[in-house]
Parts: C-alpha cells; sequence; structure tokens
C-alpha cells in the first residue's frame, strides 16, 4: 500500500479551494515531503542504492540541475506526491555524475553507440532514455517516466498495488494506445521480468551497429510494421497534426515497434509466447483519458492547451475560453492519473504544448500565479483522487493472421 497523505480540511494552501461539484472526487491532503524544491533536487542529484523495486526511474542527458525548470518542477512533484515508500532517480549522461547511467546499468545492456557516446541524430536524448528505461525496469524493477509527465495520482494507485498482489497475475503496466500499441512515456514492471527482457533486447538488436535510429524500420524483423495503420489510432481520438508520413514516424519509435513485435511472438517448440503474456500479465490503462485527457476535452493542438492552463482563474466566467480551462483542469484532476506533456519536436505541423513551455518567453508559465496552471501543479500535490481504480483496459490477443511463430531474432 502507498503512504497515506494525512487530510488536511477544508483546503490547504494558497486558498485553491474544490467547488462543490467535485467533493465527492477529490480531498484535499498534505504533501508527503515537507523539503524544498532545492532540497528535493540537491536530494536528487545523489547516488541514492536500491532497497526495493519503489524505483521511479527518469533521465535527462545533461543532468537535473541542467533539466528545463517546468521538468524539474514536475520531478519535484513526483517526490512530494509519492513520499518516501518510493526512491525517485534521474539518471544522466554526464561524466563522473553519482547518477551517470553507466553507475546503474551493465554495459552489456547497453548498445555500443551509447557506450561509447558516439549517437548522432537530433533524438539522442529520447534513444538514450529508450535504452535505458527498459534497462532499468529489468535490472531493479519500479516505474519509469518521461520528465514531461505532470503525476496527478499516486503510483500504488495507478498500477503498483496490482503489480505486487502475490494473487495477481500482473507484472507489466503501461498506457494503452489501440490494439497492441502502447505509450512508452510511463511503464511500470516487477523486477528481472521476462517480457521485459525480451523487450529490451529486441530493442536493442535493432540499433547494433547504429549511431541514431535512421533505417530501423527496414530491418526485416519489422516488416510487419507495415501493415500497422494510423486510422486505428486516429479513430480512437488521438489526433496530433503529423506533418511526416506514418515511416518516418514509426522510424522514431523503435521502442514501440519492439513492443509490438513482442506482443505478436509465439516462438515454436515450446519457446517464449508473448502473445499470452501480453494478454494475461500486461495491466493496461486508457492514455487517451488517463494520460491526455486535457487533449481529450481541448484537442491535440499545443496552443490551445498552453492557452487553457495560462487562463486566469479569476477571469470572466462567461467566457467559452475560461469555461474551458475550468473544464479541461479540474476534469484533469479527478479523472487522470497523469497529464503526459507531448513534445514530438520535428513531427507536428504545430507546436506542442512541450515546444511551448521550452521556448525562454514561456518560462515559468507553468507555475504562474493566479492561472488554472498553478491549480494543476497545486491540486496534483494536495488533492487525492476518491475514485477506486483507474480508467483500466483488458489486452486483446492480436488476431491469428498476425501472430509471428518464430524466435526473438528469427526473420
Amino acid at each position: 500500500m502507498y503512504c497515506l497523505r494525512p487530510f488536511l480540511g477544508p483546503y490547504p494552501y494558497l486558498n485553491l479551494s474544490i467547488p462543490e461539484e467535485f467533493r465527492s472526487n477529490l480531498k484535499p491532503v498534505d504533501t508527503l515531503d515537507k523539503r524544498t524544491d532545492g532540497e528535493i533536487l540537491d536530494f536528487l542529484t545523489k547516488h541514492v542504492p536500491v532497497t526495493s523495486e519503489k524505483n521511479c526511474w527518469t533521465y535527462w542527458h545533461a543532468g537535473l540541475l541542467s533539466m528545463l525548470a517546468w521538468c524539474q518542477r514536475n520531478i519535484i512533484s513526483w517526490v512530494r506526491l509519492l513520499g518516501p515508500c518510493w526512491t525517485v532517480r534521474v539518471l544522466d549522461s554526464v561524466p563522473d555524475s553519482p547518477n551517470n547511467a553507466l553507475t546503474w546499468i551493465e554495459l552489456e545492456l547497453l548498445p555500443e553507440s551509447f557506450v561509447n557516446g558516439t549517437m548522432d541524430g537530433p533524438y539522442t536524448g529520447s534513444h538514450s532514455a529508450d535504452f535505458l528505461r527498459s534497462a532499468a525496469l529489468y535490472s531493479y524493477g519500479g516505474v519509469w517516466m518521461d520528465v514531461g509527465c505532470v503525476l496527478i495520482q499516486h503510483l500504488d494507485k495507478i498500477c503498483w498495488d496490482n503489480l505486487e498482489d502475490p494473487e495477481s497475475s500482473f507484472t507489466i503496466s503501461v498506457p494503452w494506445m489501440c490494439g497492441q500499441v502502447m505509450a512508452n512515456h510511463f511503464v511500470a514492471a516487477r523486477k528481472v521480468d521476462p517480457f521485459i527482457k525480451r523487450w529490451h533486447y529486441l530493442f536493442i538488436h535493432f540499433w547494433h551497429g547504429r549511431n541514431n535510429h535512421s533505417g530501423i524500420i527496414e530491418s526485416p524483423l519489422t516488416t510487419f510494421v507495415k501493415d500497422v495503420k494510423f486510422e486505428e489510432s486516429i479513430a480512437r481520438g488521438f489526433k496530433w497534426d503529423f506533418k511526416v508520413d506514418q515511416i518516418t514516424l514509426v522510424d522514431n519509435v523503435g521502442q514501440v515497434v519492439a513492443w509490438l513485435r513482442l506482443c505478436m511472438l509465439k516462438e515454436p517448440n515450446g519457446g517464449f509466447n508473448g502473445v499470452e503474456y501480453w494478454a494475461n500479465k500486461v495491466l493496461l490503462f486508457d492514455s487517451l483519458t488517463e494520460n491526455w485527457g486535457a487533449e481529450h476535452i481541448v484537442g491535440f493542438e499545443g496552443q490551445k492547451l498552453f492557452d487553457v492552463l495560462a487562463t486566469k482563474r479569476d477571469g470572466d466566467e462567461e467566457i467559452e475560453g475560461w469555461k474551458i480551462a475550468y473544464k479541461a483542469t479540474w476534469r484533469l484532476l479527478t479523472k487522470s492519473s497523469m497529464q503526459k506533456i507531448t513534445h514530438a519536436k520535428g513531427f507536428t505541423a504545430s507546436p506542442t504544448l512541450g515546444m511551448l513551455l521550452d521556448m525562454k518567453e514561456d518560462e515559468g508559465k507553468d507555475i504562474e500565479h493566479g492561472t488554472f496552471a498553478e491549480l494543476l501543479r497545486h491540486g496534483s500535490v494536495y488533492f487525492e483522487q476518491t475514485r477506486d481504480e483507474i480508467d483500466y483496459v483488458k489486452a486483446k490477443r492480436p488476431p491469428p493472421e498476425v501472430i509471428i511463430r518464430k524466435g526473438l531474432y528469427e526473420v
């Protein structure tokens, strides 16, 4: 069970009260960590040995103190929300850093281009995180979250209570998009999980001899993805305005491609059955409602979501923009487990919210006083949802005609 947060009643700090219509969905609670932002950041720069599977992992190539301020605030809020029952760690690629990834992850688990520092291209940071995501979870267990996640629900309630329950069949939890497609900004897994092991090694296999992701889609092991269409995800409600073709996009998400292959894999002669593992041991939750709840209301254009968060709470309540901001923010606080702030730099026609928050002129907009952004920041730590469980989804087996009856690396 998670660390209990004391009830504050009637309302904590900043004089941000819960409207009457949401008081059955939320209760005010205190933070589990009273340290200042600076004290938390200082602690996170230290090397803290692993003592359990309750590890929350993430990565920033240049180190925590060089991270964008809004992302730092995300992580500080994770610490305050999770409390001492969980240990948050920010891995990096800074020489001699206490949390350099190579001090945590065995070298043989990583591609040579990462170990030797020869990766190139515009997405070295995100792909480095991909390597470390599955490696850290296999080696130590826990949860991996990308730094762009505004955590709202406690990790124990999202999935971990389920995963560590000896009566539960689940050992992994991920956000579900459609079919067998997951979103890898959040992955939870028990230590040395056999699915995570194969997922990791297959993805690393894609990168053998490579310094960047270009051409991964051309591997004979990934030919099946040419039959995967955007239409299903669009029909589900995911409507980013991508300006690149499907092949270019899929080429960049090799880790998700490796996941797909494993979910379709049924090795012959009694080998690993990824189809059944996916169907019976992966706890899914709906990423649209749980992770992109704001987009579910305002759409997937970053500027619209930015405008929602920048809206002043004491503005004209009759204006449509204020009504949308009110609805979207309280919807997140009452019905979402997190808000994933998307970057997708170079892939969308219009800037995403993450790209906008990265801009120097928008620095501090995520906590600006009097805005709905401030409410989201505050509520994610000082309000607790009363719902019994999140929006879980039952995994469906892939159709028989797409099942891959080969070995993990067999063409």
